[in-house]
Formats: structure tokens, C-alpha cells, sequence
């Protein structure tokens, strides 16, 4: 017999090979020791899943809560635990024979070869990756790899743990992390707005754990322990005070009742600064004592502000009682220089009103006047002197005292005002005034009068109200005797009329011009005629000054002429 050729005995061996490996992989499937066959085909290698095979680790994989997957060495699934379909959202007969890498995102298919590459059989290792479930969401896991030798034959163990909970569980640590480190920078920054910081004495250790603040307050740098001995605070403590916290504290121990106490403390450039500080004793679950726990304050600042209102408000106290005794003064002067009483008169009726300032400092020169003449007319006069002090009540005595000794003259009332014009210029101190003069014959029924820069006398009359014109004449001071001109006018008066002499203080507010004044001295006496002179002034006082605060004085003088039967109520 001849021998076969020599690529004839290599091709039987070969398939003597397979017979040999088929034979022992067809025993290891009777015998239950393997899950999968992988075969090669047309289609390349095929996974066959044996899944009446039930190993001991089955089991215990089963039962495991993380996914599981059994990897050969190329990274094909070979067997899978319902866990892990669970996290996938497949069916696990899908997942047999897959690449494994298909179970995890782009990003983490690279890593998670690497991990299974760089395993070697008896090493486990691990890392974080995402987990793509079916419907396209993300789980993240922790994929843990162990390396296996099975008779000569390499797996791999995958194990893959939900993360979504302690995911969930870091985010809400770091959130409540973040919660608590955002409360204490707002506790911090709430203490040193307030300059109030707080600290913990330790009985054990002597010891004070402070707040930063409390080092601010103290005027040194905070230690790294945020800790200090008592005997450090209590030296930052001025001498004369340094005793009451001991006592204090030997007090709280013993009564076991919260205290409080004033302190001052020196800082190292010698300023002084004012403390409160408030505590109280903590005792442990026994009852014992485990230390004290309280806050300290700067009030320095408020220490200051609240000296600083006394100090004003006595110096406030003291201005208003200088201003009250000035403003007694004043209005004692002023109506020292006012007529007691007004003269009585055939038929005419008189009523007259002085109100000062509502301010006490602003009490000045505002006056009126009426007389008999000796030829039994009535001389009538307003003024007012400029300014707001005792110099101008003085001024306003001379001036009213003055126009009387010269109303007794038988100069017109233009030549009275340029007498007092003389008078004040020639006086040399600056003054000025205003004044309105003049004479009414009740028999003649005839008002004739001049005026020097003051508002003019208003007629309550059958026509209505007006304000009686005549030639402007200058204010008294104000213009050299040779150069000042006054001029005499004159209006007829009938019986119920009523005629009117104020000062500006009735119709001058600072937030209208003059002539909404004189509009409003008009409306307020539309309805006057014919009353009684008191009820005529007491109207437009309360008509023009309704409850409000008037900035000058105001004088108001009222003349009705009767008719000829006498009053009528």
C-alpha cells in the first residue's frame, strides 16, 4: 500500500481535530457546563443560547438586583439576567449574541472595551458609565468587569449597578451642601452688617469657639480654629470691665439663668468700642453642664447715635424754650404797641383781629391802629415793618408811635406817610416798612387815605367787593425823603358798607402769586355786607386761614358804617 500524500494526512488530522472538539463540546452541553455554543457559519460565528442549562451561578445571578451579563473574550453577550433587561427595556433573548459595547452610549463604548480588554482573569475593575436603554434615555451605572478562566476558556462578568438613586442622592447632598454653605455666608454676612457675632464656651477645654464677627469685634485675626482661651477674650476686654464677665458667668452657672452684659473692648490702635453681650448655659443629656453659648454686639455705633439724639434733643429742648421765651417777648411787645381798645365812634362800627406766626421765631412788626381826631373823624392805620425779630417790633412801636403824633397834624395822609418815610431814613438802621394811612368823616361818608407799599383797602359796598386803587407810593425806608412821592385817593362810603385794612400776612402764601391772593380775599368776602365788623373779621380769618399754618403775622381792621337808624343785629 502506498502512503497518502503529505497535504492528505494534514487535512485528516485537521478533521480528526474537530471531531475531538466537537465531540467534547457536544459532552460538555449533556453535562450542562456551558450557556452558549458559538459556531462558525456563512454569516460568520453564530451564538446558540442553551437555555435549559442551569449552572449553580444562574441562580445566584438571578436572584442578584444589579444587571448581569456573561461577555466571551470578544466582547459578545453570552448570557444576560432579567435585571439587566429590565435596565435596557429589551427582551434578554435580544440581547444573546450582541456586542456588549451596544449597551452603552458612543461616548462610553470605547471605555467600556478598554475595560474589558484590560481585565485579566481574577481582577475585577470598574467604571461609571451610561447605560442607553431601548426607548432612547440614559441610565447611568457603575459597570463593574471580573475576569474568568473556564477550563482554558476566557468570559467575562459584567455587573451593572443602577446609579440613578445615588445619583439622585449626590445631586440632592450638593444641593443641600450648597443650601448650607449659602445659609452660613448669609448668616455671616447678616452678623457683620448686624456687628454681631456668635461663640461656644467649652467647660472641658476652656475653650471659646467664635463666629468670625466675634474677631472683627475684638479687633484681632481670626485663628485657624476659629477657637480662643478665655483668658485671650477676656484680655481684649477694657479693665474696668474685664470683672463682669467672670461674674456674669459665675452667676449663670449657679442660677443656671440667661445674662447679659455691657462691655467695652480696646483694640490695638486704642479705639474703644461698646459691646453687649448675651448668653446662656448648655447642659448635656445628664444635665451637666457642657459649656455656654451666646452672641456679642458692637453697638458702639448706636451707643453714638442714640448720645447724638440726646445731645439734639436737648439742644432742641433749649432752642424751643429760648424761642418760646423770645416768641413771649415779642408778642408781649407787640401788643404792648397794639390798641387796648378800639375807640367808639358815631356811626361807625370797628372790629379788629392780630394773629402772630404760627412760628415762635417769626413774630415781627405787623400792627394796626385806630383813633379819634379832634375834629372827630377816625384816623385808621395798618403796617407792616420788614423782618421777624425783636428789632422789628421795636421798629413797628416807633412807627405806629410816630404816625400818631403826625396824624394829629393837619398834613393830608400823603404827607403823614412822607413824614414816617423821614423818619426811617433818617434813622440810619436799614429799617423798612409798609403802611397804609388814612381819615374817615362818618357825617361826609367819605374815606381818604395814602399808601406806602402796602396792599390795598378792600370795599364791601352795593356793587360788590373791590380793591380801592390809588397812586403807589414807596415803602417807608426805602427811598430818600427828596425822591419819595405819596398821593392822597378817596371813595365815598354808604351806610352797611364795609371797609377792610389788612396786612399781607392775610393773602400772601408762598405756593400762589399775590394776585390769587387778592382773588381769594374777594370770594371770602362776597357775602359780607351789611354784617356786624366783628362777624366780617372773624369770617375772613377763618375763610383765608382755614386751619392751616400761616408763616407771618396778619392784622385785619374792619369799619362798617351804620345807617342811619343805628346797628342791626
Amino acid at each position: 500500500m502506498t502512503d497518502p500524500p503529505e497535504n492528505g494526512v494534514d487535512e485528516l488530522s485537521r478533521l480528526r481535530t474537530q471531531i475531538q472538539d466537537l465531540d467534547k463540546a457536544l459532552t460538555a452541553v449533556r453535562a450542562g457546563d456551558v450557556d452558549a455554543v458559538v459556531l462558525g457559519g456563512l454569516q460568520g460565528p453564530q451564538v446558540y443560547s442553551l437555555v435549559s442549562a442551569d449552572r449553580p451561578y444562574r441562580v445566584i445571578v438571578e436572584e442578584m438586583g444589579d444587571g448581569a451579563v456573561t461577555v466571551s473574550e470578544r466582547g459578545i453577550i453570552l448570557y444576560a439576567n432579567l435585571r439587566l433587561s429590565d435596565l435596557v427595556g429589551a427582551d434578554r433573548s435580544a440581547l444573546l449574541g450582541r456586542d456588549v459595547t451596544e449597551l452603552v452610549d458612543a461616548s462610553g463604548a470605547d471605555a467600556l472595551s478598554s475595560l474589558l480588554a484590560t481585565t485579566a482573569p481574577g481582577t475585577t475593575q470598574q467604571a461609571e458609565l451610561e447605560l442607553v436603554r431601548e426607548a432612547g434615555s440614559a441610565v447611568p451605572v457603575l459597570a463593574s468587569v471580573t475576569g474568568l478562566d473556564i477550563e482554558g476558556v476566557i468570559v467575562r462578568c459584567l455587573v451593572l449597578a443602577d446609579l440613578t438613586d445615588r445619583r439622585r442622592g449626590e445631586e440632592e447632598l450638593a444641593s443641600a451642601y450648597a443650601e448650607l454653605s449659602r445659609s452660613a455666608h448669609e448668616l455671616e454676612e447678616a452678623q457683620r452688617i448686624g456687628r454681631i457675632g456668635s461663640w461656644f464656651w467649652n467647660a472641658a477645654t476652656d475653650e471659646i469657639t467664635c463666629s468670625t464677627q466675634i474677631f472683627r469685634i475684638l479687633g484681632i485675626d481670626p485663628t485657624s480654629t476659629g477657637t480662643m482661651l478665655r483668658t485671650t477674650l477676656a484680655a481684649r476686654f477694657h479693665p474696668e470691665d474685664a470683672a463682669l464677665a467672670t461674674t456674669a458667668r459665675a452667676r449663670a452657672l449657679a442660677d443656671g439663668r440667661p445674662f447679659v452684659i455691657e462691655q467695652r473692648v480696646v483694640h490695638a490702635d486704642g479705639d474703644v468700642r461698646q459691646t453687649v453681650t448675651r448668653g446662656e448655659v448648655v447642659s448635656d443629656a445628664d444635665g451637666a453642664v457642657a459649656g455656654m453659648r451666646g452672641t456679642t454686639q458692637d453697638v458702639t455705633e448706636q451707643r453714638r447715635a442714640a448720645t447724638a439724639v440726646l445731645e439734639a434733643q436737648s439742644a432742641l429742648m433749649r432752642q424751643t424754650m429760648e424761642l418760646a421765651e423770645e416768641h413771649r417777648v415779642k408778642e408781649s411787645l407787640q401788643r404792648a404797641v397794639l390798641p387796648a381798645r378800639l375807640p367808639s365812634i358815631a356811626g361807625l362800627e370797628l372790629a379788629a383781629r392780630y394773629l402772630p406766626a404760627d412760628m415762635p421765631s417769626l413774630v415781627g412788626g405787623d400792627w394796626y391802629d385806630a383813633f379819634r381826631l379832634p375834629d372827630g373823624s377816625l384816623a385808621v392805620a395798618t403796617g407792616d415793618v420788614v423782618g421777624h425779630d425783636l428789632d422789628a417790633a421795636a421798629t413797628m412801636g416807633q412807627v405806629r408811635n410816630a404816625l400818631r403824633a403826625y396824624a394829629f397834624s393837619d398834613e393830608p395822609p400823603a404827607g403823614v406817610l412822607a413824614r414816617l418815610n423821614r423818619l426811617l431814613t433818617g434813622l440810619g438802621d436799614n429799617g423798612l416798612a409798609t403802611a397804609l394811612f388814612g381819615r374817615i368823616d362818618p357825617a361826609l361818608r367819605m374815606f381818604r387815605w395814602s399808601c406806602g407799599g402796602h396792599p390795598p383797602p378792600m370795599l364791601i359796598g352795593a356793587a360788590g367787593v373791590r380793591l380801592l386803587s390809588c397812586p403807589a407810593g414807596a415803602m417807608l425806608g426805602a427811598v430818600p425823603a427828596s425822591r419819595a412821592r405819596y398821593a392822597d385817593a378817596h371813595a365815598a362810603v354808604e351806610p352797611d358798607d364795609v371797609l377792610v385794612l389788612y396786612t399781607d400776612g392775610l393773602i400772601e402764601r408762598r405756593d400762589r402769586d399775590l394776585d390769587e391772593g387778592f382773588a381769594a380775599l374777594a370770594r371770602a368776602a362776597g357775602d359780607l355786607r351789611g354784617r356786624p365788623a366783628d362777624i366780617v373779621c372773624a369770617a375772613l380769618m377763618d375763610r383765608l386761614l382755614p386751619h392751616q399754618e400761616h408763616e407771618d403775622d396778619v392784622c385785619v381792621l374792619v369799619l362798617r358804617v351804620l345807617p342811619p337808624d343805628g346797628p342791626r343785629p
